[in-house]
This record gives C-alpha cells, structure tokens and sequence, in this order.
C-alpha cells in the first residue's frame, strides 16, 4: 500500500483590505501579517489581539490568531480559534479552510499520543477525518484536504490493527500472570505447611531422639524445594515483565527475593537443629509471599468490574439479535466462578497463617493452653 505525507501546511495570514476593517484595525493587522511572515510570532500575535479590541466580530482576525497558535504548537488553542472563526464567518472559503486548519490541529494531536495512548491518538485522527471531509463539503476543490483525508484513513486502519495486537498481547499478558498468582498461591500453601511443622516439632516431646531428627531433616528437605519453587515463580515473573516492569511488579519481585533470603534462613535453622527459629524465618517468608501476592493482584476487582460491563454489553446485543435462543451464562460469571478457587485459597491460607501465629507466640513463652477436666 502507499505510504502518503500529510500536507500539514495551514492558510497563510488573510491580508485584510482596507474597505473591509477599519482603519487602525486594517493597521494593525497588517503589521501582524508581517511579523508573522518574518517569523515573529509574539508580535503578530500582539498586533492582532489589539485589532480583535476594535474589530471583536472579526473572524479573519480569530483566523489568523489560530494560526499563530498553531505555529506555536499549541494545537488545542489553535483549534479553538479556528473554531471560533468558523462560526463568525460568513464565507464559505474561510469556512472551509477553517476546518481543514481544524483537522490538522487533531491529526498533530493524534501524532502527539501515538507512541502513549493508542486509544486517544485513534479519536484524534477520527475528528481530523470529520474535519477535513467537512472541509471538502464546503470547498470540493481542496486537493490538500482530499489528500490528508486518505492519510487519515489509512493511518487509523493501521491504528486499529496495533490496538487489536495491543488487547491481545495484554489478554496473553494477564492469563500468564493468573498462572504466577496460581503457582505462587500454591507455594505459599506449601510455606504455611512446613511452618505448621516446625511449629509442632519445637513444641514435640522426644526432642533430639532419632525420629525427632528425623522429622526435622524433612522439614528441611521440604523447605529447600518450597526455596528453589519461589525462586521459579520470581523467574516467571521476571520473564514475564523482562521488556518493561511496572512499580508494582518491582515490588513483588522485592518481596519473592526478601521470601527466598527467609527460606534461605530457614534451611539453615533446621540444619542447626533449631525448628523454632525456623518458624520464626519460615513465617517472615509467608509474610513477604503475602505482600507480593497483594501488589500482584492489585487493581484485579476493578478490571474485573470493565470486563464484566464489557461482556454484559456485548450480551445485551446478542439477547436484541436472538431473543429465541436459549441463553448462556454470561461470559463474566463464568470467569468468576474460575477465580473463586483462586481466591478462597488465599483466604484459606491467610487464616491458617493467623492460626500458626498464634500458635508460634504460645510455643515461644512456654504457655500452652489445655481442656480443663473438672
């Protein structure tokens, strides 16, 4: 396909006649013209504010004025002037170039967000379409108009296309990240267990016999693979995020590492035989799992919420098509009856954790509660 240029040239100043202006206002903008044509945007500018004073109605003078902006690079001012002159005209020429000065100010804008917001550059470029067809409306003899009408046109398909790839590598984006969620969700129900464990044995009789050596070498068996498993979800992440990572996705990869030093710590502890201070690393490693599951999931419920109103949409216009066809559960209640699972588990396993807390402070002062039997 060819690749066009946009012509982004805007009208020339209007050299106002005599008989048209007053006279000191015909002056002054005359010497705006000039300055203008010499570059010197601020005088121009200040010469034609002092003429808009004598003559307000004026919409060559509200024209020029949006030019001046629009040398500026202030496309949002240039627009309103150039709308304002629009409407104050009663020339279906200046009307016209208007317009096409008009989508020029959004095509510039769309270019300004392409490389930011695909979302916001494609209705730029929509309204630059909208104004330079109102354009050739006005003047059909406009070859500059028709010509960046077709850029336009060409430049919001390609638009289209890299927001579709953009949704689909962010949908790709967000089912690998579930699997980091799910896997680190598991791993952490492993760390609760083995802290469970540890707990146990610090408290347990027969310290120090063969099967109480035992038990804890298990522990520590079990620990240096629930360390190497947290170290895959960190690489899973990492991979996940290697072109550009997201403050949160930092901070979930600062905890993981904070986990394995804990776990690290632990493996250590039942080494050196000492389950309790074990515990005590093993729950700093759960906690530090925790909060990077947080920022993790961070802004789920919300997405959720657009997704949601998106299918519901979606949904009420295929009810409008085929109100004789026997309806399916709404795409969104299906995804959530998905994740439920997801999110009982972490429940389940903050609650546990609370349990074991509470039960590594009794195990720490040497308190344990037992059933009264009077």
């Amino acid at each position: 396909m060819r690749r066009l240029t946009v012509i982004m040239s805007v009208l020339a100043v209007l050299v106002v006649s005599m008989p048209l202006l007053a006279d000191s206002a015909g002056r002054l903008v005359k010497r705006g013209n000039d300055s203008y044509d010499r570059g010197d945007l601020d005088a121009a500018a200040e010469y034609y504010d002092l003429a808009s004073v004598k003559i307000p109605e004026s919409s060559i003078i509200e024209f020029n004025l949006g030019n001046v902006e629009y040398m500026r690079g202030d496309f949002a001012a240039a627009r309103s002037r150039f709308e304002t002159a629009a409407l104050k005209s009663r020339d279906l020429f200046l009307e016209a170039q208007a317009f096409y000065n008009i989508g020029n100010c959004a095509f510039r804008q769309g270019q300004r967000q392409a490389d930011s917001d695909l979302e916001k550059a494609l209705e730029f470029f929509k309204e630059s379409v909208e104004y330079y067809s109102a354009a050739l409306e006005k003047e059909p003899g406009m070859p500059d108009a028709a010509h960046n009408l077709e850029v336009a046109r060409l430049l919001i398909k390609d638009l289209l296309d890299a927001i579709k790839k953009q949704q689909e590598q962010m949908q790709e984006q967000q089912e690998k990240l579930r699997e980091v969620v799910d896997s680190l969700l598991a791993v952490m129900k492993r760390q609760n267990t083995a802290l469970g464990r540890s707990l146990d044995l610090e408290d347990a009789k027969g310290r120090g016999t063969p099967d109480w050596n035992g038990k804890v070498d298990g522990i520590r068996g079990d620990q240096i693979s629930i360390a190497g498993a947290t170290g895959d979800v960190n690489g899973m992440l990492t991979d996940l995020f290697k072109d550009q990572q997201p403050e949160q996705v930092q901070q979930a990869l600062s905890h993981l590492d904070s986990s394995i030093v804990d776990q690290e710590d632990a493996v250590s502890d039942l080494g050196g035989r000492k389950p309790g201070v074990a515990a005590t690393d093993q729950q700093s490693s759960l906690e530090q799992m925790r909060k990077a599951l947080e920022k993790l999931t961070e802004g789920e419920g919300d997405n959720q919420d657009q997704q949601q109103q998106q299918q519901q949409d979606q949904q009420d216009q295929q009810q409008q098509q085929q109100q004789q066809e026997p309806r399916q559960p709404p795409e969104d209640q299906q995804q959530q009856q998905k994740q439920q699972p997801r999110s009982e588990t972490a429940k389940d396993i903050l609650d546990e954790e609370k349990k074991n807390r509470e039960k590594r402070k009794q195990a720490a002062s040497g308190y344990r509660k037992v059933d009264k039997d009077w």
